[in-house]
């Protein structure tokens, strides 16, 4: 019977393409591992890795047992870390990357900061979100969705047996400043033109062309995008540092006139819709229930729509 250590010694020497560099990650010696290693070939009856003179590299059967054991192994550091919380609520959230929900979420926080509960924040993109709640991975996702994407997210949700209210809707902004920067009067660009985008990774708002300053008509699509990453933290500092903008839905934050930290755009398709997506099969309560109510609460104040696609 295959062992937890076996599979775990194998992905290492995987990923590293080496024997002793996995034994250095595993606190172990170059020995153990290869012996580890081996005893899973014999286990399995084929090679698993081809040693050669400037290293190891894997054998065909040996990509496809690894493509089957990471994910093994990555539910394996999940439920050691669960069971770690064992007498703490773990509310697992997973959202579209959002500046303006990881500020609503800071305050949300210190009200409850004294409470028992361990938060988890997944970002990822919205069908990847509709799987985790399928899978019950996280409780509660909140997403975006663009007007030609209804008719296909309707279809997954309700196959898969979700809930999804939507609370809002919004049109997106051209941010040439964070809104930290906005509140601190950083100086703005004198004309949009000149800009560059970073944007996310996969992102659906890098298709510039499609949107248009909205007070003008004017369109965008002269920007060009510079960097692509999956990091807010890199986002954040390379608008701060570097002037770079960034396409996202027009945040929920009541901005006084001329405080905006960007230009509002349209599209002919019209405004994107924000919601969330929930089991049917799990009634929310407690802190989970308060989250949605405090965000939706935070949002109709703004928009005034809510209800079920």
């Amino acid at each position: 019977m295959l062992e937890t250590k076996q599979l775990q010694y194998f992905a290492r020497a995987a990923e590293s393409s080496s024997f002793s560099e996995a034994a250095k990650a595993l606190y172990t010696t170059q020995s153990n591992v290869s012996k580890t290693i081996a005893a899973l070939e014999k286990e399995l009856s084929y090679s698993l890795f081809l040693r050669e003179a400037g290293g190891i590299r894997l054998t065909p059967r040996g990509k496809q047992l690894y493509l089957q054991v990471r994910p093994i192994l990555e539910s394996l550091e999940r439920l050691e870390l669960e069971t770690m919380d064992s007498d703490r609520d773990v509310l697992r959230i997973s959202t579209n990357p959002s500046s303006w929900f990881a500020r609503h979420f800071s305050e949300f926080y210190r009200k409850h900061e004294a409470e028992n509960i361990r938060y988890n924040i997944h970002t990822d993109s919205t069908f990847h979100i509709v799987q985790r709640i399928r899978d019950m991975e996280d409780d509660i996702g909140l997403v975006y969705i663009f007007p030609e994407e209804l008719d296909r997210f309707r279809y997954e949700w309700k196959r898969d047996q979700l809930d999804f209210e939507i609370l809002g809707t919004t049109p997106a902004m051209l941010y040439f400043e964070t809104e930290d920067m906005a509140e601190k009067g950083q100086r703005r660009p004198d004309s949009w033109k000149e800009l560059s985008l970073i944007q996310t990774e996969m992102d659906k708002f890098r298709r510039q062309s499609d949107w248009k300053v909205q007070e003008t008509g004017e369109s965008l699509s002269g920007l060009r995008v510079s960097v692509t990453t999956n990091s807010d933290y890199v986002m954040n500092i390379m608008m701060k540092e570097n002037g770079l903008a960034n396409i996202s839905p027009k945040s929920f934050t009541r901005y006084k006139d001329g405080d905006e930290p960007g230009i509002t755009l349209s599209r002919e398709e019209g405004e994107i819709l924000y919601g969330v997506l929930t089991r049917k099969d799990t009634p929310l309560t407690g802190i989970r229930k308060e989250l949605i109510e405090d965000v939706r609460r935070a949002v109709k104040g703004e928009t005034g729509a809510t209800g079920t696609p």
